[in-house]
């Protein structure tokens, strides 16, 4: 009522078009990118390579390493390592290494070391610069006696074939190192209403179909599965050389591709499952672990994508409430607010298809839950928006009971 007296019923309405107007170039700017990635999501579950178990090429004379970092992992370190003692092949070790734990882990571990094939280490204090699983990573290569080193995390499980098709695949394609995406597992409401929806852009982004095309600069490793020669590995740097990421699989996926290493994704829900989120807080902090360490290297690229995110994720479903007001406004509908209406459902609708397209395909869980769609948009929006409201000169992360730090530069 106060802009109504103020600027009087013409000027207003002029200011309403003007809006409209920009508010359905936007939304339509949003419709456009969600049918490209429907389009692209399709493409990429329909082309992406498969790890199949082809002819059995594995030497006996060839040990396979399985690299295993853990820190408070007494929920899962048992089944991970049961999955891995039922392999169909038979020269490998497996390398337990505790990063510390302050829970049962590390006893788990000492009861597991009866059996012949693995070996338990502890990693001791980080040296200086070291941040997350990259130094437990780095001992277990210390101490991997493997021409093939296999690196996993503690909560993954494993089918009986992950290692003998995975290293058939990369001797049989002449490769350097080999990843796969895993089948991801979504253990409570909140992270498969969230989730699915934020995988849309991480399979379109980080898709087989971009990492394994030479004329595309990304390269991206799953930190719960890869394997890499020996060789490769110290050449790269090993973890040494991304010491200091706190998302060490994509920084190291990304080296190996710039350097010009032979790097394949296969799409892997067949051979293993793994978690990215377990609740809430490790969801939220996930979320914030992708945009507060580009924000201190990158600050205006972490703001464009802040940006992006919100008016692809979380802008068309506002449009559609302020429509529906905007339509009891007297006057201040007309046409283009009733087509701004029609604009922000098509997309929304198109969010929705394509989230619960990705479910279907993906196989985690029943696609009903594509109907929490707009939960998942509108939480993962605020966080990317709380994360850059709330950085300024520091920020912190928690990840796996630790508390990382940054201001310019990651402390722990």
């Amino acid at each position: 009522m106060y802009l109504y007296a103020t600027l009087g019923h013409d000027s207003l309405l002029d200011i309403l078009l003007l809006l409209n107007s920009l508010f359905s170039i936007i939304v339509l700017g949003a419709l456009g990118i969600w049918i490209y990635l429907l389009i692209f999501l399709r493409r990429s579950f329909l082309v992406s390579p498969l790890i199949d178990n082809g002819n059995n090429v594995v030497e006996d004379n060839e040990l396979i390493s399985v690299i295993i970092p853990a820190r408070n992992e007494e929920r899962y370190i048992q089944k991970c390592v049961d999955s891995l003692l039922k392999q169909n092949t038979r020269n490998y070790e497996i390398i337990l290494i505790d990063d510390s734990s302050t829970d049962s882990t590390f006893k788990i571990m000492q009861k597991l070391q009866d059996n012949s094939r693995i070996r338990i280490f502890k990693a001791g204090p980080k040296p200086k610069d070291w941040i997350g699983k990259n130094w437990p990573c780095y001992v277990g290569y210390l101490n991997a006696k493997g021409r093939y080193l296999m690196f996993t995390d503690a909560d993954t499980l494993h089918s009986s074939n992950s290692i003998k098709d995975s290293v058939n695949a990369l001797k049989r394609e002449k490769l350097d190192v080999l990843t796969a995406v895993p089948k991801l597992k979504y253990p409570n409401l909140i992270v498969k209403l969230v989730l699915p929806i934020l995988s849309i852009f991480m399979f379109t982004r980080y898709s087989p179909m971009r990492v394994n095309d030479p004329k595309v600069k990304i390269g991206y490793l799953f930190g719960s599965f890869f394997v890499i020669t020996r060789e490769c590995y110290e050449q790269v740097g090993t973890h040494e050389s991304v010491k200091s990421e706190i998302v060490e699989d994509g920084a190291l996926g990304k080296k190996l591709k710039e350097e010009g290493y032979k790097l394949k994704m296969f799409r892997g829900e067949t051979l293993i499952e793994a978690f990215w989120a377990r609740d809430f807080s490790t969801l939220w902090n996930s979320l914030k672990r992708l945009i507060i360490p580009l924000f201190f290297t990158d600050r205006t690229n972490s703001i464009i994508m802040t940006v992006g995110i919100f008016l692809l994720m979380g802008f068309p479903f506002l449009v559609i409430i302020y429509s529906v007001l905007l339509l009891n406004f007297e006057g201040g509908g007309g046409l283009f607010g009733y087509l701004l209406l029609i604009f922000s459902v098509v997309c929304v609708i198109s969010i929705f298809i394509a989230n619960y397209y990705q479910l279907k395909k993906a196989c985690t869980h029943k696609t009903l839950y594509s109907l929490g769609t707009p939960v998942g948009c509108i939480i993962v929006s605020f966080s990317f928006v709380w994360s850059m409201l709330t950085t300024k000169n520091n920020a912190k992360i928690t990840w796996r009971d630790r508390e990382y730090k940054y201001n310019n530069k990651v402390n722990i």
